[in-house]
């Protein structure tokens, strides 16, 4: 467990800065498009898909990120009710259904990604590849941080304080 909370530590680092420059070129991307457009009469053409891919990216990061805090939206009327030991054992049977759902968008996602790779955007001319990888990489992580919240519920079942 402590090499896994290890691995999570980086990983976490490195979604921190990865959304925060998607989100910046977003944010900077949509600006350059509002003050070209409006203020200069002339917009240009790269900013909207610039903002559209930099938008996917923040979001497939984002839904790691929820993953990794569990702070994706959630409703709990039902689990507010459980033991910790009930509440466990629902969330292992969930992070399974998530482990094998992220499964499907790995496998599938890097296909998708790969058959893509030679086809070019049309304003900036880069890799659809680049975009599409998004999904499997998001996929990753989300699986990899459902893997660490499955130990952590199989601890707590194991554990006598859990009951």
């Amino acid at each position: 467990m402590e090499t896994l909370n290890k691995i999570n530590y980086y990983i976490e680092k490195i979604l921190s800065v990865l959304i925060v420059i998607s989100f910046s070129i977003l944010i900077i991307s949509c600006v350059l498009q509002v003050f070209t457009r409006f203020v200069l009469n002339n917009s240009l053409s790269w900013t909207e898909e610039l903002a559209r891919y930099a938008f996917i990216w923040s979001n497939l990061l984002g839904a790691a990120v929820c993953t990794q805090k569990n702070s994706h939206a959630t409703v709990t009327i039902i689990t507010d009710m459980l033991s910790k030991r009930k509440k466990a054992i629902l969330n292992i049977i969930v992070n399974i259904i998530v482990i094998l759902v992220c499964y499907v968008l790995i496998r599938y996602g890097f296909k998708v990604a790969f058959a893509v790779r030679t086809q070019l955007s049309p304003a900036l001319r880069i890799s659809m590849m680049l975009v599409y990888l998004a999904a499997p990489i998001s996929g990753l992580l989300i699986m990899f941080y459902s893997v660490v919240h499955l130990f952590e519920d199989m601890a707590l079942i194991s554990n006598k304080e859990g009951k």
